[in-house]
This record gives C-alpha cells, sequence and structure tokens, in this order.
C-alpha cells in the first residue's frame, strides 16, 4: 500500500506542474512546433537543386552525359557556363552547391578508349549537402561511363538492378525522422520538469522543509520521479498520436512494447534529471545543467548521424546515454514490429542507468539530510 504522506507529496508535484496556465501551455506548444519544424525543416535529403556545367566539349558524347544530369531527380535544372570565372562566381554567390567541369578533349578521349576526367567542383561551406550531391553525380558518372564503354549509351539499357527498401519503400526522410521525436521531445520535456522542480523549492526554500519531513530520501526521489512519469508518459503518449494521425507513419509494432522502453526510458531520465537538481542551488543552475547535458545526449544519440559512424572511442560514450537505446526502439517497433527480444537487449543499459543515476540522487539526497 502507498503511504499516504508519500501520495501527498505526488499530488503537490502534479499541482504545482499543472496549476500554471502558462506551464501546461508548455506541455503542448512547443513539442507540437518542433515537431512540425524538425519534419520539414530539419532534412538531410538534397532534392530539386540546380547543377552548374561549364562544357567545353560541345561534342555528342557530352551532351548525352549532360542530359542523363537533366533527367536525374535530384537536380532541378542545368545552369549552363561559358567561362571559369562564371563557374568561380556560381560557387561564390551560392547559386549553385555543385558544378562540372567537361574539357575540351572529352569526347575525343572517350572515342579513343582513354580516360576522359571530368572536374567536379563542389560548395565546401556546405560540405554535407554537397557530399550527397557529389555521390549521386558519381553514381551518374559511373554509369554512363559502363554504358559507353558497352556502347549502350544511346540506346537503353537491356537489365537493370531494381532496388528495393525495407521498413522504408518510398525512402521518405520524415519517415526515419519523425518517430525519432518521441524520445528526444520527451526526454527534453521531463528533463526540464524535474531539475527546474528541486530548483525551484531550493529557491524558496520549501525543500528544506521537506527534508525534515517524515518523509525518507527514497520516498522525496520517488514522489519526485512520478510526477516526471506521469507527463513524460503523457507527452510521449500525445506526440505518437500526432505522428500516427497526421503524418500518417503507421504503428507497425506492439504497443507493450514500445511503452515497456519508454517506461525504462523515462527512468533513466529522470534519474539523470534528479542527480542534477541534486548538485544545483539555484533555477538556473539547474538550466544550465540540463543544458549541458541535453546538446551531448542529442549529439550522441544517433539523431542526427548514426552512431556507427562516430569514431571509434566516441561510440563506447554513446552507449551511456539512454537515448541511444530508446531511439533504437521507437524507430524499430514504428517501422519494423521491433520484437521485444530485441527491444530488452536495448532496455537492460537503460535499467542500468536508471538504477544508477537514481540511486546517486538518493544518495546525495541523503547527505544533504544528515548535513
Amino acid at each position: 500500500m502507498i503511504p499516504p504522506k508519500l501520495i501527498a507529496l505526488i499530488v503537490k508535484e502534479l499541482i504545482a506542474a499543472f496549476k500554471d496556465p502558462k506551464t501546461r501551455m508548455a506541455f503542448v506548444i512547443p513539442p507540437l512546433i518542433q515537431i512540425l519544424l524538425y519534419s520539414y525543416a530539419a532534412t538531410l535529403e538534397v532534392t530539386n537543386v540546380p547543377i552548374a556545367v561549364y562544357n567545353e566539349d560541345w561534342g555528342q558524347t557530352s551532351r548525352q552525359l549532360i542530359n542523363r544530369f537533366e533527367r536525374a531527380s535530384a537536380f532541378s535544372k542545368v545552369i549552363f557556363l561559358k567561362s571559369d570565372a562564371e563557374l568561380r562566381d556560381a560557387i561564390d554567390s551560392q547559386t549553385v552547391l555543385i558544378a562540372v567541369h567537361i574539357g575540351q578533349d572529352f569526347s575525343r578521349k572517350l572515342a579513343a578508349r582513354e580516360q576522359a576526367p571530368v572536374q567536379i567542383i563542389l560548395d565546401g561551406r556546405r560540405s554535407n549537402s554537397a557530399q550527397i550531391l557529389n555521390s549521386y553525380l558519381n553514381t551518374i558518372l559511373m554509369q554512363f561511363s559502363v554504358d559507353y564503354m558497352l556502347g549502350e549509351a544511346q540506346r537503353p539499357a537491356v537489365s537493370a538492378a531494381v532496388d528495393r527498401s525495407w521498413y522504408n519503400p518510398n525512402r521518405e526522410y520524415q519517415m526515419a525522422m519523425v518517430p525519432a521525436l518521441v524520445g528526444t521531445l520527451t526526454m527534453t520535456t521531463v528533463l526540464f520538469v524535474i531539475v527546474m522542480s528541486v530548483a525551484r523549492e531550493r529557491e524558496l526554500g520549501t525543500f528544506e522543509q521537506l527534508l525534515v519531513s517524515p518523509l525518507l530520501p527514497i520516498e522525496i526521489i520517488i514522489g519526485k520521479a512520478v510526477p516526471g512519469l506521469i507527463i513524460g508518459v503523457g507527452v510521449a503518449t500525445g506526440i505518437c498520436l500526432f505522428i500516427t494521425l497526421v503524418f500518417g507513419i503507421p504503428l507497425t509494432g506492439s504497443v507493450f512494447v514500445l511503452y515497456a522502453g519508454l517506461f525504462v526510458f523515462l527512468l533513466a531520465i529522470i534519474g539523470v534529471a534528479l542527480f542534477i537538481s541534486s548538485l544545483a542551488s539555484t533555477q538556473q543552475q539547474a538550466m544550465l545543467g540540463a543544458m549541458v547535458y541535453m546538446m551531448p545526449a542529442m549529439m550522441l544519440s544517433g539523431f542526427a548521424s548514426p552512431v556507427q559512424n562516430m569514431p571509434d572511442w566516441l561510440q563506447p560514450v554513446a552507449l551511456l546515454n539512454p537515448l541511444t537505446h530508446f531511439l533504437v526502439i521507437v524507430r524499430g517497433v514504428f517501422l519494423r514490429d521491433m520484437p521485444m527480444v530485441l527491444v530488452a537487449q536495448r532496455i537492460w543499459p537503460m535499467l542500468v542507468i536508471a538504477i544508477f543515476t537514481l540511486s546517486a540522487a538518493t544518495w546525495l539526497f541523503r547527505r544533504r539530510l544528515s548535513g
């Protein structure tokens, strides 16, 4: 049976979190805005961009190559340049991200079965997008070279490789990005709710009254954690409903499996938040502590770039981040019906993190109580 004093503490925390209308709106409006921004603005896809071509050859072969640029879905149009100066200006003015320079002897060298290099100029100021375009362009050049050597540059290929994408057949970027927001936005909301709750009580002087109350340190931790758990489940549920109803991204996996991972993930985040708040004396310090944790957690989670692409020494650090494990769960459950056996492999590291951080926060509260 739950002690009445613990129930009273939980009710007090919930009232403190929801009594202010501005605070209630903060649980709805910011996550909604961030979902829309991340879904439509924060995309790594590069499509419908112009490409500049400086063609000094003007032979039939170079025209066949340029026709492939025009047919490529990645490029919206081909801008023809007449000099090196125009090419330089097109890159400098950011009119294009990528430009191609075809030399005067391009057709002659290909006809003689010699190497005919094509120069590709990239805008290094937007290196990620430029590298993606460079990959597209190199694929086109490689296929053109193969077709030309086989004598198939002017007629359609007899056979072609047909690729198939599992779990995201249309390769929509939103399918991979939007489900991850269940983890990132829930983490942000719960983190700030918990750290600001303890810090606010310290500034008001009510936290000392809490420490000298009949409540044990573990009961204080539970009383602070349960409201954050309720808020986190509510925010995550709202985001999941918005994703499925508005964006039309189906939840292919089990709801039970998703919420099992969500529950342990929230415990880990609450433990981190309580640990930060136990070290902070003011709301400003708590806010800074949350920001210091949140930004590296986002970067190391695999939200923007895969963990496998990180340096070898940094990948073990990423595994200490609960968001890293939960993003695997939420993407797996949404997109490929991830079974509980695989989800459990990601749950137990979060459970270890939760036990460690909650224990550390309890120890710090008990130390403050004894001090």
